[in-house]
């Protein structure tokens, strides 16, 4: 069997991608105390929580376990977009895979 590492479905082994989150399956999923263990690390800033919401989209479907974490104005009044309120947003994910986000995000922000 496999599991959607974001909505932690199982699937028969054929699957390859979740039908609800569109996430890469994988064949074990972690325990709480191994996701708890893992250190997080954030990427370069982001230019607003539009961006960060974007390239969270993607390692979702990677399967990658990532949060967006944004110092305030905008995350005080739920204010999203990309101006000068919504500065200071940073995306977190786990160190161990920090290359291959950097990567990630480079590809998808290259021309910003």
């Amino acid at each position: 069997m496999v599991f959607c590492p974001t909505c932690r479905y199982e699937y028969t082994e054929k699957v390859q991608v979740c039908p609800d989150c569109g996430s890469r399956l994988i064949e074990k999923l972690p325990t709480e105390k191994e996701i708890s263990e893992i250190p997080f690390v954030p990427l370069p800033d982001l230019p607003g929580r539009v961006y960060a919401e974007m390239v969270k989209g993607v390692l979702d479907k990677e399967g990658i376990p990532c949060y967006i974490r944004a110092d305030g104005v905008s995350d005080a009044y739920g204010i999203s977009g990309t101006g000068p309120l919504s500065k200071g947003v940073r995306l977190f994910v786990p160190e161990n895979r920090l290359e291959e986000c950097l990567h990630i995000q480079h590809t998808m922000l290259d021309h910003i």
